[in-house]
């Protein structure tokens, strides 16, 4: 015999289950067809029914939002603990690598990411901004990036190139982790100490 209790946690997690189906199937189908992405399209492919996507997601801002929402949680875990046990270096490349990897997975959505048009359904960038500062403020208090780099400006300008056309005109030609590794070694250069510098 099902107790109530018993049947109230099976229910809830079968809820948690179809959430996680309908996240990972809008990624798939935001990723081909941009913001033009359909409820009906990602019902199918998690495999539910349209009512059971609007008992979770208002609407399909809403659902894009959760999506954003969960992307932005996860890369924000991964930088803050790439900032703790990680080498400052070790940090930014592990932080914009996971970035590329967000855009590879986003496909057509990473055009409006990029382009700022989603920025109202996330909260924005201000945390990363934070980590990002931080982890070139302790490579300069450390001695392994140099003391005269003026953080704000630093962060700002890789934050600019990341979120730019230029930088998907040449993830399109080299792939989002190739264009995104050269964008950081090209940085790293830059604000390296020279005792720092890579043996040749």
């Amino acid at each position: 015999m099902v107790t109530s209790s018993g049947q109230a946690k099976a229910e809830r997690s079968d809820a948690r289950l179809n959430r996680e189906r309908i996240l990972a199937a809008a990624c798939e189908v935001f990723a081909e067809q941009g913001l033009d992405g359909e409820i009906r399209e990602v019902a199918a492919r998690a495999g539910v029914a349209v009512g059971t996507i609007y008992r979770h997601f208002e609407n399909r801002e809403a659902l894009l939002a959760a999506l954003l929402l969960e992307t932005k949680r996860d890369l924000l875990d991964r930088l803050a603990g790439a900032a703790r046990n990680e080498q400052p270096e070790t940090a930014l490349r592990a932080g914009i690598r996971s970035f590329a990897q967000v855009c590879e997975r986003f496909g057509s959505l990473t055009e409006a990411l990029i382009a700022g048009r989603l920025e109202h359904l996330f909260g924005g960038r201000a945390e990363f901004t934070q980590i990002l500062a931080a982890i070139l403020k302790r490579g300069t208090d450390e001695g392994v990036f140099r003391a005269d780099i003026d953080v704000p400006a630093a962060v700002s300008m890789l934050e600019g190139t990341l979120m730019s056309g230029p930088f998907l005109r040449l993830a399109r030609k080299r792939s989002f982790r190739l264009a995104a590794e050269s964008i950081t070694e090209l940085f790293l250069r830059a604000c390296r100490t020279s005792a720092a510098e890579p043996a040749a």
